[in-house]
């Protein structure tokens, strides 16, 4: 179980690796002979040189040290590793100083998209790894691809890349042109699992999770451990959000279920402002709506697909009442309250879990096991391990424009190698219990080890290769989605069969189908991407 790490403590690591920081360092501990102001030049600490010298600010975000919040929350977490850090980098390099950036308050992202039109903002800024990547290519950060491929200078016994030190799936994650962000943390999903309840049931997760898979065997081994569970008295399983209200499960399963659209439907590959290797392998929502209408893919028919929804039907019956809710039928608190076996949940209900003081078991996770021919005929042989709901979507750093006219690009980054060394990331990260640190020498807590397998396994551009059923003819969060909730639920719950299913859907997917192409392509909406002169039909809307 983890145990939250004091200052005292991560001193005493920082100060063992400090000989092999201070041997790597641009700045060994010379002092300037005057005091210098902000922002002017002084002797550098090495060769002779001038660098920068004055303030980097710095856009901390969720890992701004709690004692320099303005009005810090007593009851969220307390953080001060940053600022050991910040403290032992900046004695690194005399002459230089990092302020950390208060978050401003209202729409950060409006807010820093201004900031960095206008040439104003924080010299390191925080936004998702996709965004900064795209940045970029757009001239709203510093490309780092230059950086990348130096080693870290704070880990000179390792001569790899710098960009070959993060987990996957940096290298290919939402990348166009240029690398434009360094990642701190992942977030990941997994199965969170009851380890003295399953005992008791007759399950032994200590050797009954494939190691190899960091999941149970098969998808017919999880639902045995479902219903014995179930027989010995408990709930057994819980997808949280993901079952009904996100998109995670069908996520999950179309990638495996739905494989072989690949080989016929991936046909659009002619968008040239995205790379080659991001359109070739993946099915788009754009290639499933031209197979709708052009290749006679009738997705409300096409067997896969509904013994896709079968399977989950099927593994629905073990799950709480009230698990459609938008409560998903509160499996938290069953789990906490020793009533649940295993819930779908987030690295991010790992401090909960912890420090909750109405657990009175041990748990683990395990990532979601790949579909076989034991649980369908559809399934792919070999079976497709399935692939991860998270990634590089919560903590990363790009480096503002502005610090190529100050001066400090060198600086900056050399601030980023510095947080992202094994023991600094790891540190930093597990203060707070949550979130996977990005380097790939860094341990995770072992409570959510297993769930950051699945994003091993992410596609080219950290993404799934099949374009699932929430986005076919819409999206989640609009009409298309409200349809496949409502109609998917009262599937699940056994109100309707299959037929009724699937044909509500389709009545209404017909509309939808014609709906996405008025407002995706280019002849027909101002800000459309799609271009109907490549389809193999002109859709009669």
């Amino acid at each position: 179980m983890f145990t939250r790490i004091t200052r005292r403590d991560f001193l005493r690591l920082a100060a063992l690796a400090g000989v092999a920081v201070t041997a790597a360092a641009c700045a060994p501990a010379v002092a300037p002979t005057t005091e210098p102001k902000a922002g002017e030049p002084t002797e550098a600490t090495t060769g002779g040189e001038v660098g920068f010298q004055g303030e980097i600010l710095f856009g901390v975000a969720g890992y701004m040290p709690t004692s320099e919040q303005q009005n810090p929350d007593p009851d969220a977490p307390q953080r001060e590793v940053m600022n050991v850090l910040r403290a032992e980098w900046e004695d690194l390099h005399p002459g230089v100083t990092i302020a950390f950036m208060q978050q401003p308050t209202g729409d950060y992202f409006a807010w820093l998209d201004t900031q960095l039109i206008g040439g104003t903002g924080p010299d390191i800024y925080q936004i998702w790894l996709s965004s900064l990547n795209s940045n970029a290519d757009k001239g709203k950060a510093v490309p780092l691809d230059a950086f990348l491929e130096m080693p870290n200078k704070y880990t000179p016994e390792d001569p790899t890349p710098w960009k070959e030190t993060f987990l996957p799936p940096y290298l290919t994650f939402a990348k166009v042109n240029h690398w434009g962000g360094i990642p701190i943390d992942l977030v990941a999903t997994g199965v969170y699992a009851n380890k003295t309840m399953m005992k008791e049931a007759g399950i032994d997760l200590d050797t009954e999770i494939d190691p190899n898979l960091s999941s149970p065997a098969n998808w017919e081994v999880m639902l045995e451990w479902c219903r014995k569970v179930q027989d010995a008295g408990y709930i057994a399983m819980s997808a949280g959000p993901g079952i009904i209200n996100q998109w995670w499960i069908t996520g999950v399963l179309s990638d495996q279920m739905l494989n072989n659209w690949l080989q016929e439907y991936d046909v659009l590959n002619y968008h040239t402002d995205v790379m080659k290797q991001l359109q070739e392998g993946f099915i788009s929502q754009e290639e499933v709506v031209h197979a709708y209408h052009c290749m006679e893919l009738d997705v409300f028919n096409a067997p896969e697909v509904r013994e896709m929804f079968r399977i989950i039907k099927e593994w629905a019956a073990y799950m709480p009442t009230g698990f459609a809710n938008p409560d998903f039928g509160a499996p938290m608190d069953l789990f906490l309250n020793n009533e649940l076996a295993m819930v779908w949940d987030g690295t991010w209900s790992l401090r909960t879990i912890l420090r909750d003081d109405r657990r009175q078991f041990e748990f683990t996770s395990f990532w979601l096991p790949p579909v076989t021919k034991e649980t369908s005929e559809y399934a792919p042989d070999p079976p497709i391990l399935p692939m991860g709901v998270g990634g590089y979507g919560s903590t990363s750093y790009g480096l503002n424009p502005t610090t190529l006219r100050r001066g400090c690009v060198d600086e900056c980054v050399d601030w980023l190698m510095y947080l992202t060394t094994p023991v600094n990331n790891e540190t930093l990260v597990n203060e707070v219990p949550g979130l996977i640190p990005s380097n790939k020498k860094a341990r995770a807590l072992p409570e959510v080890t297993n769930m950051f397998v699945g994003e091993t396994r992410l596609a080219l551009g950290g993404n799934h290769p099949i374009s699932g059923p929430y986005s076919w003819f819409g999206w989640q969060e609009d009409k298309w989605g409200d349809v496949l909730r409502r109609e998917e639920t009262l599937y699940f719950l056994g109100e309707q069969d299959a037929d009724t299913f699937f044909a509500h859907l389709k009545t209404e997917g017909d509309v939808l189908a014609k709906d996405v192409i008025r407002n995706a392509a280019l002849q027909y909406a101002d800000d459309g991407r799609w271009d109907l002169t490549q389809w193999a039909c002109q859709p009669a809307l």
